[in-house]
């Protein structure tokens, strides 16, 4: 009978212990991160009875089995502080105590930073994550404190231009002719000009005029010949039938601007005017041979007036090699119209052999030489772009181009020319002028065939900067933009990029879902500084609560395994977010009522047991 007094206190007991949970489960309902925990009892101490029908078993009672804890998701509390962070699935945030550098876990994301630009939670404890490096971009090392400075960034040196234009395929000339001067001889060329509509090659010209004669034997044997024979379209007739009668007729006749001569026993014509060519028409000979036939001609290469222009094409100063037009050009002076393609009209006085003269074609490379020359006036077109130097300071790089020239062989191409330019200001001389040069060449339909790959270019921008600092020029499919072009529209800039920055004062920071910390600055640098690690359990039922919303690690829990957030198998972030309590106040009302009703009942186990044996007592009367 003892017994059932026993198990009638078991039962308060346990109990009392579920109305204890449901009470902590309540007081926490607004509780950040709050995970409710039930009490779960089991049966004890079973007594073996015989009876009538065999052995039987008596209960004694109950107890507390345990206590679980919840780890179901609770919902999320929208917040306006970037730093108020929620879970979205497994995981736990690790934080480390200030004290003894010991780790905690806690679903509670409600973080701020203190005066030392700790990311911390109310206690104090600090948020744990690995710092992410500047140049890869990605996190290293282990996990350590996140520690945000209020420092200014660093700035960032440039190192990458990328323009993406379009350069306008029929833009004007820009080039100028130069002084020209005799330096043997006399010369020739009375005056040179750009052609229209064509692009004469920047560099140092040199002109040679020559006068040749060429003469020509025949291919075939003489014999005494008579008839009628045409040279130049001139007729001659032949009334003598050997060789010396033959030159004599020819000497004689008018406007051949052939001399006839005897040498050898064959007959050998001679160019008398130079640009002459010698032409022989032996069809109406009616006997004999004069050793020449309708194909026989003096070639133009090898006789006449001939002009060789040579350019040795510069670019800073520096020889890009020689090209040379050459061909043969009238004995009276004239006007050639963009002779050879060269993209020069030339005209030229009556040839006087041994004329040389040299001068130049400018471009603005030697343009910009001049202080009183402003390069934007010998360019088609320009851009600008702000660059920075190691120090963070801006300096203003412009880019001129100039359409170069055009070729025709082997395939037709347009060459355009580029400066990196500076500014006496933006340059550690002082003094301005172009830094580095360079060619871009386009196909006939306006793709860039070559140039558009990166350009290493050294800048000297400050005394108090790095000096030589090198920053490569892309204006090909590596921009970042696309590809520069040519075509028949005006020169506009599409797309220009660089990588510096000067240096920034921290506005704010952001948390990404990946658990990425960035950090927004006043020079409008995003810049990733951290990634949250998350940490998760085999068995997190087995974790040790130690109030202020943290866990710690146990035996029964195992050793804890950490990730980025969303790797893993674990949860993502969820920023600007706090995550309730998952206790359903309904549940917990229904608990209470039962746990009320159970101690209820057991007490009147234990009142009933003491009535019975009150009554047991009184059989002594």
């Amino acid at each position: 009978m003892l017994s059932s007094f026993f198990s009638g206190i078991s039962g308060l007991l346990a109990n009392s212990h579920s109305i204890n949970v449901v009470g902590n489960n309540i007081a926490n309902v607004n509780t950040v991160g709050f995970k409710g925990s039930r009490a779960t009892f089991e049966d004890v101490l079973y007594q073996s009875i015989f009876g009538s029908s065999g052995s039987s078993q008596v209960g004694r009672g109950t107890a507390l089995s345990s206590v679980d804890t919840s780890f179901s998701q609770g919902s999320f509390e929208s917040t306006s502080e970037s730093t108020d962070l929620a879970i979205g699935g497994e995981g736990f945030f690790i934080v480390k105590s200030p004290d003894n550098n010991t780790s905690y876990y806690t679903r509670a994301g409600q973080f701020r930073f203190d005066k030392d630009g700790n990311l911390i939670n109310p206690s104090g404890y600090k948020l744990q994550g690995r710092e992410i490096d500047r140049t890869t971009n990605a996190p290293f090392g282990v996990d350590s404190d996140i520690v945000i400075s209020p420092a200014p960034s660093e700035p960032r040196a440039t190192e990458f231009i990328g323009i993406s234009a379009n350069l306008q395929s029929n833009a004007d000339w820009k080039g100028s002719i130069g002084n020209r001067t005799t330096t043997a001889g006399t010369g020739n060329i009375i005056d040179i000009e750009g052609s229209e509509g064509r692009y004469a090659r920047a560099g140092n010209y040199t002109s040679v005029i020559t006068t040749r004669t060429a003469d020509l034997t025949g291919t075939g044997t003489f014999s005494d010949c008579t008839g009628t024979l045409t040279i130049n379209g001139v007729d001659v007739t032949l009334a003598a039938d050997d060789l010396a009668g033959v030159v004599a007729a020819i000497n004689a006749a008018a406007g051949l601007n052939v001399t006839a001569s005897a040498a050898g026993g064959e007959l050998r014509l001679t160019a008398d005017s130079a640009g002459v060519d010698i032409v022989v028409d032996d069809s109406q000979v009616t006997t004999g041979s004069i050793g020449w036939t309708t194909d026989d001609k003096a070639s133009t290469d090898l006789y006449g007036a001939h002009m060789d222009l040579t350019v040795d094409q510069m670019l800073d100063g520096v020889s890009q090699g020689t090209t040379t037009f050459g061909e043969n050009i009238s004995a009276t002076g004239t006007t050639l119209t963009d002779w050879e393609g060269c993209g020069l009209n030339i005209t030229y006085n009556t040839v006087t052999a041994g004329g040389t003269q040299t001068f130049a074609v400018n471009g603005f490379e030697e343009q910009y030489e001049s202080a009183t020359v402003n390069p934007s006036a010998s360019s088609n077109y320009s851009t600008s772009i702000t660059v920075y130097d190691s120090l963070g300071q801006s300096h203003v790089v412009t880019v001129y181009f100039r359409k170069s020239h055009e070729t025709e062989t082997p395939t037709q191409t347009s060459v355009w020319e580029w400066h990196a330019y500076l500014s006496a200001d933006d340059a550690a001389s002082g003094v301005e002028g172009s830094v580095q040069s360079g060619y871009l060449t386009f196909g006939n339909n306006g793709t860039l065939i070559s140039g558009g790959n990166p350009i290493s270019v050294s800048f000297d921008f400050s005394q108090n900067a790095q000096p030589a600092q090198v920053i490569d020029i892309v204006f090909g499919a590596d921009s970042g933009g696309g590809t520069t072009t040519q075509y028949p529209i005006a020169s506009t800039t599409n797309f220009q990029t660089q990588d510096g920055y000067p240096p920034g004062v921290l506005m704010n920071v952001t948390v990404s879902a990946e658990g990425v910390i960035s950090g927004h600055y006043s020079n409008g640098q995003i810049l990733d500084l951290y990634q949250i690690t998350l940490a998760n359990f085999n068995n997190p039922w087995g974790l040790r609560k130690e109030g202020s919303n943290l866990y710690s690690e146990t035996l029964e829990s195992g050793v804890a395994y950490t990730n980025a957030p969303g790797e893993g198998g674990l949860g993502k972030i969820n920023p600007n977010s706090l995550e309730q309590s998952n206790v359903d106040l309904a549940t917990e009302f229904v608990k209470m009522i039962i746990a009320q009703r159970g101690f209820q009942a057991n007490s009147r186990v234990i009142t009933t047991t003491d009535d019975i044996l009150a009554e047991l007592m009184n059989l002594k009367r």
